[in-house]
C-alpha cells in the first residue's frame, strides 16, 4: 500500500493562500489560510507522484474555525478533476482529517490543487494520500507527528545546535536588545525567533509603534535609542533596523522560525532547550550558561518550571486601587493587527479604502454583532483601519487557545466595519469605504507573567520611588485595558489610565524567584495585572533587554547568578549600564575607571553656563541642571581638550551629545534628527608634544559615540567639533576616556 504526506509549506504554489505559523504550539504544524475578505482567493499548487495506479484517497487536515457557521470551505481538483464535496464544514471543533475526495490515478505525477469557496480564512495543515483505504491519519498530535515521519521517511533525532554564553528566546524589542548587548560584551549568544522577522509587535507582520516615556520628556536611552535612531534616520522598518543591527554583531547567531517546545532543568537552572523549525518541523536542541525569557507569554519560564501568575490579582494581595476584589483569570486582550503588502499599509483590526462611489456591506452570519447606534465611550477617530480599543473580552485563553482568540478578533473586526458602516449614527461619513484587508496577526497585551524576587505594583508608581536595584525606568500611563474589551459599555474603555511620574526599574523584576539562570524581558516580567500596565510597552522593554545582558556578563565574570549580581555587584552592573548610554533616575557617573574624572578641561570657548567642566560633572541631560554639557559661544570648528595630571594609556573615548527631547513625544511620530546634534568631529591625541588625528567621524546620527583606537599613551584627548546638524553652537554632555 502507498502513503504519501504533503504539508502545506510544500505547496509549489500558495496562491492567494498565506502561511500561519502562529499556531504551532497548539495545533501542530504550520497552515495554509485563505485570506480573500469574502472573496475566493487563487489555489494552492503541488505536484506529486504515485507509484501504482487505482482510486486514491485523499485526507485533508482542516479546521472548520467557527463550526457554528461555516464561514468558508475548502475542494481539492487533481489534474483538473474538481471533487464536488466542500471540506472544512463538519461540526468540529479544533483540527481534523477529513476525506476530502477519491481519485483516480495513473502510475505517475500529478497537479494536486486546493480551492477556498468564499474568502473567508478556510485553512488546511496537509493532505495525505493513500490506496489503502483502512489507514485513517489521526487527529492526536504525537500521534500525527509519528505518521508523518514514517510517511515522509523523517528521522527523529534531535540535532545539537551548540552550548551558548547566553540564549535569548523571544526576538521582540527587549530580546533583540538583550541579544546585541550580550554580544557587544563579548559572549557567544543565540537569538532564538519563533516569526520570519524580527520585533515580535514591532515587526512588520505587526506593525505596533514603539511607546515608552518619550510624553514624559524621558526618550528611553542605550541599544534601543541607537536603534530608533538608525530607523528614522534612515526611514525603515523596524525590522529592517533590527535586522541591521543583529547582522553586524559577530557573537550573536539569529535563528528565525524556530519554536521554543521545552526546556530542562536541573538543580534549579536550565540546561538546555529544545525548538522546532516553524516550517520544516525539525527538532534542535541548545544549551548556555543563563537564559533569557523575551517571548512575551513566559514560555521559557513555563518549560523551566518558573513561578508565574496568569490574571488579575485581588486587592487585598498588594492593595492595589485599582485591582477587583477577587482574583479572576482575565488579562488585557490583544490586537488583531497586520500589513496589507499590496499598499503598504499598516492594518488595525481591518483597513478599508476609499472609493468614488458608495459601497454596500453585508457582514457574515459569524461576525460579532456590536450595539445598535452608539457604543458608549467609543467614537471612530478614523475610517480606514480600526483603533486600539477593537479589543475582546479576555477571559479568553491567549496561550493555549491563542487561535480561537484570533479568529474570535476576525468576527469582532468584521463586526465593527459592519457596525460602522450600517448602525453607525455617523455611517454616511463610512459609505465609500470598502473593506480591504484584515489583521490576521495576535499582538498581544498580556498573558503570563514571571514572578521574580520583586513584584511590581500599582504602589510603586509614586513620586520620588527609590530602589538600591534600579537598572532603568519607566513613564508610561498606568494604563490596563478592561477586560471586557470593546464590550465594556459604560465602564468605558480602560481599567485604569492613570499618569504615573518617571519611576525606576528594579532589577529584581528581571529575574525568576526560583530558576537560577532565568531572566526575563517584556511583558512577562515580574508585575501584577495593574502593575504592568507601565512597563509593558516596547521601549521600555528594550531598556530592560540592555540591563539583563549586562548582567549576563557580569555573571559570566564572576561566576554568579543574576540574584548575586543584584546582592553582590548592582553598583557596577549599574555603572556599566549608564556608560553604556542607560539613564537611571538617581544613579551617577562612578566609574573608576574612567580616565576623564580627575582630568583639566578646556576649550577654545563656552557660553555662558556651558563650561567646560561640564563634561566630566556626571551630568548628561538638561534636566539635570543648566551645567549638563560644553556649550561653546563662537563658530565651529570648535575644540575641548582633557588634560591628564601624566601620560595615560587610551583606547577607548565616548561622547555624549546633547538630544533635546521635546519634539518627539509618542511613537506614531516621526523622529527627525535634534538641529543641536553633533555630526562631524575628530578625535586628536597629545603625544610626546604633539596633537595626532586618530579619528574623524562624519555623518553621525547617534547620542553616544563610542570611539576605539589602537592604545595609545598619550597626556591629552582633544574633540573638535566640525559641523552639527543644524546648530551655531557645539555641545557636549559628557566625555569619558578609558
Amino acid at each position: 500500500m502507498e502513503k504519501l504526506w504533503i504539508d502545506a509549506v510544500d505547496f509549489d504554489d500558495y496562491g492567494g493562500f498565506i502561511l500561519e505559523t502562529q499556531f504551532i504550539r497548539e495545533m501542530g504544524q504550520p497552515y495554509l489560510m485563505a485570506n480573500g475578505v469574502g472573496e475566493a482567493v487563487s489555489p494552492a499548487e503541488a505536484s506529486f507522484t504515485v507509484k501504482g495506479g487505482g482510486t486514491y484517497r485523499f485526507f485533508i487536515r482542516t479546521k472548520n474555525w467557527c463550526a457554528e457557521h461555516n464561514p468558508d470551505g475548502l475542494v481539492l481538483e487533481v489534474d483538473g478533476m474538481k471533487s464536488r464535496h466542500v471540506c472544512s464544514e463538519m461540526r468540529v471543533n479544533g483540527w481534523y482529517f477529513e476525506i476530502g475526495a477519491d481519485f483516480i490515478l495513473t502510475p505517475g505525477k500529478h497537479t494536486l490543487k486546493i480551492y477556498d469557496t468564499k474568502g473567508w480564512f478556510a485553512r488546511f495543515s496537509c493532505v495525505v494520500i493513500t490506496n489503502d483505504y483502512d489507514f485513517m491519519p489521526s487527529r492526536e498530535l504525537k500521534a500525527l507527528e509519528r505518521q508523518r515521519n514514517e510517511i515522509k521517511g523523517l528521522a527523529l533525532e534531535v540535532s545539537d545546535k551548540g552550548s551558548f554564553d547566553l540564549i535569548v528566546v523571544g526576538a521582540g524589542v527587549g530580546g533583540i536588545v538583550a541579544a546585541i548587548t550580550a554580544a557587544r560584551y563579548g559572549l557567544k549568544t543565540a537569538l532564538i525567533n519563533d516569526r520570519p522577522k524580527l520585533g515580535g509587535n514591532a515587526a512588520e507582520e505587526s506593525n505596533v509603534v514603539l511607546e515608552g516615556a518619550a510624553h514624559r520628556g524621558y526618550h528611553e536611552m542605550g541599544v534601543v535609542f541607537e536603534i530608533k535612531n538608525y530607523k528614522h534616520a534612515h526611514n525603515t522598518s523596524w525590522s529592517s533596523a533590527f535586522e541591521k543591527f543583529t547582522s553586524q554583531e559577530e557573537n550573536l547567531e539569529v535563528f528565525s522560525d524556530m519554536l521554543l517546545i521545552d526546556a530542562v532543568t536541573n538543580n534549579n537552572s536550565i540546561t538546555e532547550i529544545f525548538t522546532l523549525d516553524t516550517h520544516s518541523l525539525a527538532q534542535y536542541k541548545f544549551s548556555a550558561d543563563t537564559f533569557v525569557d523575551g517571548t512575551g507569554d513566559g514560555w521559557l519560564g513555563y518549560y523551566a518550571g518558573a513561578a508565574y501568575r496568569i490574571g488579575r490579582e485581588a486587592k487585598f494581595q498588594h492593595n492595589e486601587s485599582f485591582a477587583p476584589d477577587a482574583a479572576d483569570g482575565n488579562t488585557m486582550s490583544g490586537s488583531a493587527t497586520g500589513v496589507d503588502t499590496d499598499v503598504n499599509k499598516a492594518i488595525f483590526g481591518y483597513l478599508a479604502e476609499e472609493t468614488a462611489e458608495a459601497v454596500d456591506f453585508k457582514a457574515p452570519d459569524w461576525a460579532f454583532k456590536l450595539p445598535e447606534g452608539e457604543m458608549l465611550g467609543r467614537v471612530p477617530s478614523r475610517l480606514e483601519r480600526g483603533e486600539w480599543w477593537l479589543e475582546m473580552p479576555n477571559d479568553y485563553d491567549d496561550l493555549f487557545e491563542n487561535e480561537y482568540v484570533r479568529d474570535s478578533m476576525l468576527r469582532m473586526a468584521v463586526g465593527y466595519f459592519d457596525w460602522m458602516k450600517n448602525s453607525w449614527s455617523e455611517r454616511e461619513k463610512a459609505k465609500s469605504f470598502r473593506l480591504k484587508s484584515l489583521g490576521t496577526y495576535n499582538a498581544k497585551r498580556e498573558s503570563r507573567r514571571l514572578i521574580g524576587d520583586y513584584i511590581l505594583t500599582e504602589n510603586d508608581y509614586v513620586e520620588n520611588q527609590s530602589y538600591f536595584d534600579s537598572i532603568s525606568y519607566c513613564g508610561w500611563n498606568i494604563d490596563v485595558h478592561h477586560v471586557c474589551g470593546i464590550f465594556s459599555g459604560v465602564e468605558g474603555k480602560f481599567t485604569a489610565n492613570k499618569k504615573i511620574p518617571i519611576t525606576p526599574i528594579p532589577f529584581g523584576t528581571l529575574y525568576s524567584k526560583n530558576i537560577n539562570n532565568l531572566m526575563m524581558v517584556g511583558r512577562c516580567i515580574s508585575a501584577t495585572h495593574i502593575g504592568l500596565g507601565p512597563v509593558r510597552v516596547q521601549l521600555t522593554t528594550g531598556t530592560m533587554g540592555q540591563a539583563v545582558s549586562t548582567a549576563a556578563y557580569l555573571c559570566k565574570k564572576y561566576g554568579k547568578n543574576p540574584r548575586a549580581i543584584r546582592n553582590e555587584h548592582i553598583g557596577e552592573l549599574q555603572q556599566l549600564l549608564i556608560k553604556d548610554g542607560l539613564y537611571i533616575p538617581g544613579v551617577c557617573h562612578n566609574d573608576p575607571n574612567d580616565l576623564a574624572k580627575g582630568a583639566r578641561v578646556s576649550a577654545t570657548s563656552h557660553a555662558p553656563g556651558g563650561e567646560p567642566s561640564n563634561v566630566i560633572n556626571g551630568k548628561i541631560w538638561k534636566k539635570d541642571g543648566s551645567d549638563y554639557a560644553w556649550i561653546s559661544s563662537g563658530d565651529l570648528p570648535e575644540s575641548i581638550t582633557l588634560e591628564f595630571d601624566a601620560p595615560r594609556t587610551v583606547s577607548q573615548v565616548r561622547l555624549t551629545f546633547d538630544t533635546p527631547f521635546n519634539k518627539y513625544k509618542y511613537g506614531y511620530m516621526e523622529q527627525p534628527l535634534p538641529k543641536e546634534l553633533v555630526t562631524d568631529f575628530s578625535l586628536s591625541l597629545l603625544k610626546n608634544g604633539k596633537w595626532t588625528e586618530v579619528k574623524l567621524v562624519n555623518g553621525n546620527i547617534q547620542r553616544l559615540a563610542v570611539l576605539n583606537i589602537e592604545p595609545t599613551v598619550a597626556k591629552a584627548i582633544k574633540i573638535t567639533v566640525l559641523k552639527t546638524f543644524d546648530c551655531k553652537n557645539a555641545v557636549i554632555s559628557e566625555i569619558r576616556a578609558y
